[in-house]
């Protein structure tokens, strides 16, 4: 007796909680609908100014690293004019200087005049 009586307990209370839980369906208000819409909206816009964001971004560091390059050219260069500048007179250890040779003296050209 006392398991037929558990059983039914149990199959009223499954049958009831089943119904409870299942008839009960939250609806959406037009209130939350809106308010959803609007969320939704911005989202969007956010999504948008975040994409921007990020372009403009890897157009900043693009930059960013063409200025470091020609920093880096630069500092170069200037290292170079400061070693010649320390080794003043003598940039150029290979060469040396040589009098330039005195020019044979051209014979000049008669000019014909056309008539």
């Amino acid at each position: 007796m006392l398991k037929r009586n558990l059983k039914l307990i149990l199959s009223v209370f499954f049958i009831s909680l089943g119904l409870l839980l299942f008839s009960c369906t939250p609806k959406i208000t037009q209130e939350q609908l809106m308010q959803l819409r609007e969320l939704r909206k911005q989202e969007r816009s956010l999504n948008e100014m975040l994409s921007k964001k990020r372009d403009e971004k890897s157009r900043l560091e693009r930059e960013l690293n063409s200025r470091k390059n020609e920093l880096r050219d630069c500092e170069s260069k200037s290292q170079i004019v400061r070693d010649r500048i320390a080794r003043w007179p003598n940039i150029w250890p290979d060469w040396k200087y040589e009098e330039p040779k005195p020019a044979e003296p051209v014979a000049p050209t008669k000019k014909i005049r056309k008539k």
